[in-house]
């Protein structure tokens, strides 16, 4: 009996995938391969800032949090 290899399942897989699919995969692939560690300088962060794909709003919702909860403290 034959095995199949990881790799040429993912193959497989793809082949029936629309564009739209294919494009998020990649952009999905391409995120899990520039992750940093947890604890990573942000000089490191900044210098991968195009490797980090956000959705439309995101940046904003984020800033907001941030504006929002520093400084502040939460004694629940």
């Amino acid at each position: 009996m034959e095995t199949v290899s990881l790799k040429d399942q993912i193959v497989q897989t793809l082949d029936d995938m629309t564009l739209d699919q294919l494009r998020r995969v990649l952009a999905y692939t391409q995120q899990m391969k520039s992750n940093l560690p947890p604890g990573t300088p942000g000089e490191v962060l900044l210098a991968h800032m195009d490797s980090f794909q956000f959705e439309p709003g995101d940046l904003e919702e984020m800033t907001q949090a941030i504006e929002e909860g520093c400084e502040r403290i939460d004694w629940d």
